[in-house]
């Protein structure tokens, strides 16, 4: 509340002073004096007040070192106002704002501040000052100043309200302005508000025997500083003051009176007021009672009544251990006696039923002419009672832990070398108590290696001024094992900074030791396995980060180990621009399932020089502490699919031979079932020549011509039985599903194919899963049309072989599929006769030219056409139609 009055206040003295100024800048003469023309506030007195109202604001708000700074203001120009006016030397400072204006009026010295205003920016600017610098002048103290200029500045209200206009104020010791003197009220009022009001006023009010002095001191600090200014306007018009150091003196002199008197009356009633208080507030803090000499309460502090819960009426005249049933610590039932002084140790019961623990101090008092009384101080050692016992079962489970985890604690006095074992330790170590009494002892059994290095660690602890330090030594034992502790002690030095004892724990560690030994050897013969090795091996995290990278790894890759630890596994698997890098083998570490025992990936790797080569992994899966690693295995299979290449490339030729010797049999056997017609009819039309020619019978010449169309007859029958038993009958036209069927066909065809690196990609349309055709015969004409175009992939450089199968509705009743490649495409003058019987582009010897042929004449046979073109992008497309259903598949 006191803050809002207080900004409120010095808003307003702010907004007094920037209308004053606003007055002088707009030249309105109304507001440079609020209506007294004659009695106007200078330019630098109402930047002055601005000063001081902003630096009252921001002190309000916190902002110290601000106020500091605009406090600043109105001190310096009060500091040069007096200094004028003491040494009578014009600085110049006055005619620095508005001249002109301030010319117009017939005062001596025009634009000066006045010695009203100036004492103000004194008393309230150092007032301030003392309230930034941490509170440098007392809260009551800062009051009582502004109290001063509150007087200061109602003193000069009245001389304005009083003056009559003329050339010079009517009181120059204490002439100001109509805005300077509301400025000064309300800033006045707001350090007053700020600093808690009249708070020296309520000190001395607080005591009857004051209040008389008290009546005296208000009005006198009210009415003091008024008195000169009464006494100016008494005998303005017959005494004509004039600036002289006697005016500066006697205000001054006015002022340190006034506060001089204040400040000792507050002080001297103030200081004995704060010891009675802060002594009768201690009292009623403190948990405290007096009782009579039989035990009955006559005073109940206020912290007895919170302790307790009972009220000072409540306890008043009872007896006080029967009322909190107090007993002695080491009593159950019997109440405490009556003690005159000293000290007890008592459980009493709180209002609410709860058990605290109390040290009471008694103390008998008495006092000539009064019945004596006994002062019980008591202290709620609750916490601490509890406290020790938790400490007590806190050592207790600490014997425990250090028994269970056979841990043993010693002593070492370092100036004597005698070391003390607590008890049992020795035992939890398996060392004979007594075997190590002293420094000497400990040493003889000590490995010597081990002794050395504890002397070094110690030595850089005592270097150091280390609180603590660590050890691991290792034990001879007299059965001749060895046996290893690890402990830490802590280190206490004295004033030379010597060391003078320790206090440490040790652990028997020889079975760790020996397990981290066996891991040791684990450790070293897994890395002579990394290094020996055939296949290459590597671990990676569940990130792909690669941990560990084989000599075989370094020698597939040509990366050596540092190199590629810590970096993504994809470095040496990377894929194709245009494909989607979930791969199955990061599909594989995604799900982090185990494969199965003879279960493989196929894979690109990614030699060091940028050639791509194909291999084979395994992979294995272990879960360790939460964490999953895949133990990666990788062979090269660029020799395995050269040696397939080549394979793949011997049957072709075989299949080539076959194919040829096939056509050679069935030659034969066309020339030897067709010689015989041939060679009849050959006979019978010679023989119907020489009848023609010799003139004969026609009929004879007939005759000789119907047997030479038999035997005619008879070559196109056996022609057609030849071609019966080598091609199928009619075809079978059914409800066919379109995927399964060119996905097993694709299936057949890149079984062994694996190695020239051919992606198929399917572009199927789910709206069409079924066509009207003969299963068999589409997955013929689909097996020809991608063996052809491998064939031709083949040729190609193995970074870009890919084939591209899709399909979708070309009509109503025709469903179109399409076989596309990466490859060189077909030559020009080949697409007219591409499907005539013994045409082909591919190599001489490498097939007969009538695949082409028979896929058209099959896929005619179903109503549908074939055709094929090149791609714009590269590469050749052949597609065909089929007769589309609605129905489901088979």
């Amino acid at each position: 509340m006191n803050r809002r009055v207080a900004i409120a206040l010095a808003a307003f003295g702010l907004a007094c002073s920037i209308a004053a100024f606003c007055g002088w800048v707009f030249d309105v003469p109304e507001l440079r004096g609020f209506g007294f023309n004659d009695f106007p506030i200078w330019p630098w007195t109402s930047l002055g007040y601005v000063g001081l109202s902003l630096g009252f604001l921001a002190s309000f708000v916190g902002r110290r070192r601000l106020a500091m700074n605009l406090l600043a203001i109105p001190l310096g120009i009060a500091v040069i106002a007096l200094f004028e006016r003491w040494t009578e030397i014009d600085l110049g400072v006055d005619q620095l704002l508005f001249p002109a204006q301030i010319n117009q009026f017939p005062f001596p010295n025009p634009g000066r501040t006045g010695i009203n205003p100036a004492a103000v920016f004194l008393i309230l600017g150092l007032a301030g000052l003392g309230q930034c610098v941490r509170d440098l002048v007392a809260k009551e103290m800062r009051s009582l100043v502004a109290t001063v200029a509150l007087g200061l500045a109602a003193a000069a209200g009245i001389i304005i309200l009083f003056s009559h206009p003329g050339p010079s104020p009517s009181v120059p010791l204490l002439g100001t302005s109509l805005p300077a003197a509301l400025a000064s009220i309300s800033l006045s009022l707001a350090a007053i508000a700020w600093n808690s009001g009249f708070t020296w006023v309520r000190e001395l009010a607080r005591d009857p025997d004051n209040r008389r002095l008290l009546r005296i001191l208000l009005p006198a600090a009210l009415i003091l500083p008024v008195l000169p200014a009464a006494f100016e306007l008494l005998f303005s018009r017959q005494i004509a003051f004039s600036a002289a150091p006697g005016q500066l003196l006697a205000m001054l002199g006015n002022v340190l009176v006034v506060g001089t008197i204040a400040y000792w009356a507050v002080t001297r009633v103030a200081r004995e007021q704060s010891v009675q208080v802060e002594l009768t507030e201690a009292i009623d803090v403190t948990t405290m009672a007096l009782t009579s000499p039989d035990g009955r309460i006559v005073h109940w502090s206020a912290g007895a009544a919170e302790l307790f819960g009972w009220s000072a009426e409540e306890a008043r005249g009872q007896n006080k251990y029967l009322l909190l049933r107090s007993r002695c610590e080491s009593a159950e039932t019997s109440l405490p006696r009556h003690p005159q002084d000293g000290v007890q140790e008592l459980i009493e019961i709180t209002r609410d039923g709860r058990e605290i623990a109390i040290l009471e101090h008694v103390h008998r008092v008495e006092i000539a002419g009064r019945d004596p009384v006994v002062i019980h101080k008591m202290t709620d050692i609750s916490d601490r009672a509890r406290a020790i016992a938790e400490l007590r079962e806190s050592e207790e489970r600490l014997g425990i832990a250090i028994a269970t985890h056979e841990v043993g604690v010693f002593e070492w006095d370092v100036p004597t070398g005698r070391i003390s074992w607590a008890p049992g330790a020795e035992e939890r170590l398996g060392l004979v108590p007594g075997t190590i009494t002293d420094f000497d002892s400990w040493r003889a059994l000590v490995e010597p290696n081990d002794v050395d290095a504890v002397f070094e660690t110690i030595e850089r602890a005592v270097a150091d001024r280390s609180p603590r330090f660590s050890f691991r030594y290792r034990f001879k034992q007299a059965n001749g094992t060895v046996l290893a502790v690890e402990g830490s002690s802590r280190a206490f030095y004295d004033t030379d900074g010597n060391l003078m004892r320790t206090v440490g724990a040790m652990l028997d560690v020889t079975e760790r030791e020996e397990r981290e030994a066996a891991l040791r050897r684990r450790e070293a013969q897994l890395r002579s396995i990394i290094e020996t090795v055939p296949e290459a091996m590597l671990v990676v995290d569940e990130e792909g980060t690669i941990r560990v990278f084989s000599t075989a790894a370094e020698a597939l890759w040509d990366y050596r180990a540092h190199e590629v630890l810590g970096h993504n596994f994809a470095m040496l698997t990377p894929y194709p621009k245009d494909e989607d890098p979930e791969s199955r083998l990061s599909a594989f570490l995604k799900a982090g399932k185990p494969m199965a025992r003879d279960e493989t990936i196929a894979a690109s790797g990614l030699h060091r020089d940028g050639t791509r080569f194909p291999m084979e992994v395994r992979a294995g899966v272990a879960q360790i502490d939460g964490h999953t690693l895949y133990t990666l295995f990788a062979r090269n299979l660029s020799e395995q699919f050269a040696a397939e290449e080549r394979l793949s490339d011997l049957n072709a030729e075989l299949a080539h031979v076959g194919r040829q010797s096939a056509m050679s049999e069935l030659a034969a056997d066309m020339a030897h079932e067709l010689n015989q017609p041939l060679a009849a009819t050959s006979n019978f039309l010679a023989a119907a020549r020489m009848l023609l020619d010799k003139g004969e019978d026609f009929e004879r010449v007939a005759e000789l011509l119907r047997m030479a169309n038999e035997q005619t007859l008879r070559a196109g029958e056996i022609i057609r039985r030849l071609r019966s038993f080598t091609m199928r009958g009619d075809v079978d036209l059914r409800i066919t599903p379109l995927a399964p069927t060119i996905r097993d066909a694709a299936d057949l065809v890149l079984v062994g194919t694996s190695q020239f690196n051919i992606r198929l990609t399917y572009d199927l349309d789910p709206e069409v899963p079924c066509v009207f055709a003969d299963r068999v015969q589409v997955q013929q004409v689909v097996v020809n049309l991608l063996r052809n175009s491998i064939e031709v992939l083949r040729q190609q450089g193995a970074d870009d072989r890919r084939i591209t199968v899709s399909s979708r509705k070309s009509s109503e009743d025709m469903i179109a599929i399409e076989i596309a490649d990466s490859g060189p495409g077909i030559p020009e003058p080949m697409l007219d006769q591409l499907f005539s019987r013994f045409t082909t582009t591919k190599k001489e010897g490498a097939g007969m030219g009538i695949g082409l042929s028979i896929s058209k004449r099959i896929i005619e046979a179903h109503g549908g056409v074939l055709s094929a073109e090149n791609r714009p992008e590269g590469g050749a497309v052949f597609r065909f139609t089929l007769p589309a259903t609605e129905q489901g598949g088979e």
